[in-house]
């Protein structure tokens, strides 16, 4: 017998715990999920099988692994090398995300395990998140001083992200759950994630989800009763918490868009730039801000002849900190501030050709999840990828660590199975 067998005989029971495990602790304080990837990590390298070897062949790892490959090179030829090295771990966290992955035969059952105990945990980690709402609302704060960044910060998460973990968590038992046999306990803990995405307030998220589900309820549901109903009461959903006081707000200051904002253009002559008042930054709101860096990015990027490489890993920050003070919104406002999409972050740090291979990436998933029409996939795939375009997910250890492990699995599931008609 096999002396790894006669040491821990439930392998395989042990794997799958272990990925239940890492999706459990996505929820929680960063420490929590680099144990569990850890442990993982170091039990499936000494559990490895040969026969998974093949899988390294896939465009699920080849595409991680050339892009930790570029952000080494990227480094190394830096001027700033050393910071540049120092971030290469975050991106050392995709390969072992799918070196753990790669040594199961991703089914159904694992992926619907593995969705049970991510629902359960956004469930807990909610529960806990909405007593210390309370308890601060008790002490004398307003509901607009504890939402958003602030709603969080008991785990010290960043309230788009933990928005995300609840709206994947959210679809998936809504998915998995049958229109016809909604339990009032599923709906009483459903409630409590929809109250969750509410109080982390992304504006992205909100949007989505809204237009998500209207879609989906239409589709999915043959009865025309019950299509009514549902529509009617998914719509009722949506205005009721687009009524909200602090959700209208964040809408009212975030998507402002003055005019002054629009004639904005990037310049290197020092005598023409604008430069931004305090009372022009306090007054800059989400769509704004986004929309000066983009510019300020790309016209740069090019000027500084970087379209093609980038600035590298290790000196776009500072390009980018250099170029926000020339303009008086740095320092003490957006000092140290990335560019706030995932894309543009892409081209500015690597370049026109690392942005293609992205790209070609990203169009790879959604081909796949179109082509086995996986609904939970497409959600998936369609909430990050426009969360995307606002935030830059992929610098933070929980938006790999949630995108390479969902992602993977899904991409799995297909990969190992090509040639059969697998569904949920």
């Amino acid at each position: 017998m096999n002396i790894k067998n006669l040491l821990i005989p439930n392998n395989w029971k042990i794997r799958e715990g272990l990925l239940c495990l890492i999706s459990v602790t996505l929820l929680f304080k960063l420490n929590y999920g680099n144990i569990a990837i850890i442990i993982a990590i170091i039990y499936n390298i000494f559990f490895f099988e040969r026969k998974n070897l093949n899988k390294f062949k896939t465009i699920a790892f080849i595409f991680p692994a050339v892009l930790f490959v570029i952000t080494v090179l990227s480094s190394i030829l830096s001027k700033d090398y050393i910071k540049g090295l120092k971030h290469t771990d975050l991106e050392l966290l995709a390969l072992l995300i799918l070196i753990i992955i790669i040594n199961h035969k991703i089914e159904k059952q694992i992926i619907t395990k593995i969705f049970i105990c991510f629902y359960y945990a956004s469930v807990l980690s909610t529960i806990i998140l909405l007593f210390n709402f309370v308890l601060r609302l008790s002490s004398g704060k307003t509901v607009e001083d504890i939402i958003f960044h602030d709603f969080t910060v008991l785990y010290d998460q960043h309230p788009v992200y933990f928005g995300m973990f609840l709206s994947l968590s959210l679809f998936s038992k809504i998915f998995f759950q049958k229109v016809n046999k909604i339990k009032f306990l599923y709906f009483f803990l459903n409630c409590i994630l929809v109250l969750g995405i509410i109080l982390c307030s992304s504006k992205v998220l909100l949007v989505f989800n809204s237009i998500f589900y209207l879609i989906y309820f239409y589709f999915k549901i043959k009865s025309k009763e019950k299509k009514f109903f549902y529509l009617i009461l998914t719509l009722s959903l949506v205005f009721g918490i687009f009524k909200i006081s602090f959700i209208n707000k964040r809408f009212k200051e975030g998507l402002v868009f003055n005019s002054k904002m629009f004639y904005f253009e990037p310049t290197n002559d020092f005598s023409k730039k604008t430069t931004f008042s305090y009372e022009d930054k306090i007054n800059i709101s989400d769509l704004e801000l986004r929309y000066i860096f983009g510019k300020i990015g790309l016209f740069h990027l090019v000027k500084d002849n970087k379209l093609w490489f980038g600035y590298g890993q290790g000196d776009v920050q500072n390009y980018l900190d250099y170029y926000f003070m020339s303009y008086n919104l740095a320092p003490n406002w957006y000092e140290k501030f990335n560019i706030h999409n995932q894309y543009l972050h892409v081209l500015i740090t690597y370049g026109l050709f690392t942005l293609l291979f992205f790209l070609f990436y990203l169009f790879y998933c959604l081909y796949i999840a179109i082509k086995h029409k996986d609904i939970l996939y497409l959600f998936f795939l369609g909430m990050t990828l426009i969360v995307f375009i606002f935030e830059v997910v992929l610098v933070r250890n929980k938006g790999i660590v949630f995108f390479y492990f969902f992602n993977t699995l899904f991409l799995f599931k297909y990969i190992n199975f090509e040639n059969r008609n697998i569904r949920y």
